[in-house]
């Protein structure tokens, strides 16, 4: 204002329209924003927000626009850009964020000298020199060096996690045999047709070029892909993929989709593991991704839903104890399905391979509590084992205790089976058997049906699966009859022991311990059982089909397929595993009813 000029008094007299009528009038005078600041009675922050809220385009009397043409002309540049921010009269506010406010004029400089220190700000900020217009309208040009630009850090992109996942060709080759036809290759992975036209033929893959190493063969379920550790193959089109094993890590597939692991560096023993995990779909193109806590767990690999969706994976947490997550790939969720807690210290829990159940619409999860220090007597071990069904979204269905220490769940859910060690009745401290029994246990209640003395379901060269028939109607278990030591089918009720044929082949050195023939049922066909990887039996019409290897003995694949018994797998050549002992022989095989419901000696 000029010398002896009195203030008037602009306070806002009542509203949001008085203050930004009186905002108007203190920018049309050219005020500083300290002295608009006290004028409205509010602080210097709070001035520079309101001069920037003040609606673009609205003009004074004189015609200047009320923002300062610095701002003006930045948020010309920036095109409006940024979230509104609302006027002092609460109406919609120019556009921007909170950005530098205009530089404040000196007192007694005009509306004129004011605008030109505003261009000039403008100016210095782009280097080089600014002109500088006074009252006097002396006109002065001050040369400055250039100053370096702030340049923001650059943010290195992070490439897609299955960029290394590429197309290829050349990867893998084709192998037939006609039925009967010795299976001469070191290594590789062969189907077995069991039905319809061509049933008893072989087709195979391997590795073009394998190194020094064989490779590790295994097939998806469905069987459409096979795969090694580092590249995958569609059978039914040609197409393989390839990558490089310190980039990703194959964890599961099946028909419709790949579950992989994003390798990271190794962590320290006591640092918690964070992975990266990444679906497909059928084509191997990325569907979700999804980070989680755990290590993975061996003895329950991944699994997928019948349709592909969802992919099912357990983690051993950092709390010691297991956890089965759902990673779904239609919404990038995931869900801690199932975690049961320890019930002491001195336990851990174990899952146990899955049994999809026969309605279509759940599946059935075994698992144990184990004692990390269990005594030298106790046989086989545990009995604390608990059957859980569980839908394919995740719900919980049902729970049944049984006592044995691996349940095999029959396919409809009612009946489960488990090997034991016995107790001997009376002793203290307790003896054991030296014999095993096989329990045949209700899968609602948990009660004892009858038991097969003398009999093994923990048998085979780490052989999975199921021994449960595809119909619920019977088990498959290791005997000893009439002196042999076999394979036999109970019926479901205990009424029935039916001894299976012995295999006719191979004959080599490996297949002539009875366990390396075990026996694995159908997961969709009854009468259809597969003996040591390498034969199948039809008990319907009691015709063999097989393969017969010269020169490997096999690898730890399954037989079977989730989808069913059209083909039979074999994998070549055989991996390392760890054997473990036989705690208790065979004696002659009997089946005993009237058992009691309760008790270790059950």
């Amino acid at each position: 204002m000029a010398d002896g000029e009195q203030p008037r008094d602009l306070r806002p007299t009542e509203g949001a329209d008085a203050t930004s009528r009186l905002l108007e009038e203190l920018l049309a005078e050219g005020k500083p924003v300290a002295e608009i600041a006290v004028r409205l009675g509010i602080s210097v922050p709070d001035a520079h927000a309101r001069i920037r809220g003040v609606p673009p385009g609205r003009e004074v009397e004189d015609g200047e626009p009320l923002l300062p043409p610095s701002l003006g002309r930045a948020e010309q540049a920036r095109g409006g850009e940024g979230p509104p921010l609302r006027a002092p009269g609460g109406g919609g506010g120019g556009p921007g964020r909170r950005r530098p406010s205009a530089p404040e004029p000196r007192r007694g400089i005009s509306r004129r000298a004011f605008l030109g220190l505003a261009a000039g700000v403008a100016g210095l900020a782009a280097g080089g020199a600014f002109l500088i217009t006074r009252e006097t309208e002396e006109e002065d040009t001050v040369v400055r060096p250039p100053r370096p630009v702030p340049v923001p850090p650059t943010l290195t992109p992070v490439p897609p996690a299955l960029a290394a996942l590429q197309p290829a060709t050349g990867i893998f080759k084709e192998l037939t045999l006609e039925p009967g036809q010795p299976l001469t290759e070191d290594h590789g992975i062969f189907f077995l047709r069991t039905r319809g036209e061509g049933a008893g033929s072989v087709t195979g893959w391997q590795v073009a070029e394998p190194g020094n190493d064989p490779p590790v063969y295994q097939a998806g379920a469905g069987r459409r892909f096979i795969a090694t550790t580092n590249a995958l193959h569609e059978r039914t089109t040609g197409r393989s993929w390839t990558w490089p094993e310190d980039r990703l890590r194959l964890l599961g597939f099946s028909d419709y989709g790949a579950l992989f692991e994003v390798v990271q560096e190794e962590l320290g023993p006591h640092l918690i593991k964070r992975a990266r995990y990444v679906l497909t779909n059928g084509q191997l193109e990325e569907r979700a991704e999804f980070e989680l806590t755990g290590t993975l767990l061996p003895s329950i690999p991944p699994f997928f839903d019948p349709i592909g969706r969802r992919v099912f994976l357990a983690l051993q947490q950092p709390q010691e104890y297991p956890s089965l997550f759902m990673l779904d790939g239609a919404t990038g969720w995931v869900t801690s399905v199932f975690s049961p807690q320890r019930q002491s210290t001195l336990q851990r829990i174990l899952f146990h391979a899955t049994t999809p159940a026969s309605d279509g619409e759940s599946f059935l999860l075994p698992f144990s509590y184990w004692p990390t220090r269990p005594p030298l007597t106790l046989g086989y071990g545990i009995f604390a084992t608990f059957v859980a069904r569980l839908g394919w979204g995740g719900d919980h269905l049902g729970m049944t205790r049984v006592r044995v220490d691996r349940a095999f769940v029959s396919p409809d859910g009612s009946l489960a089976a488990g090997e034991r060690v016995l107790a001997v009745p009376g002793t203290e401290p307790p003896l054991f058997e030296e014999t095993s029994t096989v329990l045949v246990i209700d899968g609602t209640t948990g009660r004892n049906l009858f038991r097969v003395r003398s009999a093994r379901l923990n048998y085979g060269d780490e052989l999975g699966g199921a021994r449960w028939l595809a119909d619920s109607s019977g088990l498959v278990m290791q005997t000893k009859i009439g002196g042999r030591v076999g394979y036999s089918f109970v019926s479901r009720d205990g009424s029935r022991l039916e001894p299976l044929p012995e295999p006719p082949g191979p004959s080599g050195e490996w297949f002539q311990h009875p366990d390396m023939r075990g026996a694995a049922p159908s997961p969709d066909d009854p009468s259809l059982i597969a003996f040591g990887r390498t034969d199948v039996y039809d008990r319907a019409s009691s015709r063999w089909m097989g393969m017969n290897p010269t020169e490997a003995a096999p690898a730890h694949a399954g037989p079977w397929g989730g989808d069913g018994s059209n083909e039979v797998v074999l994998a070549l050549p055989h991996q390392p595993h760890r054997m473990l002992p036989l705690l208790a022989d065979l004696d002659e095989t009997r089946i005993e009813h009237n058992l009691p419901s309760e008790g270790d000696d059950a």
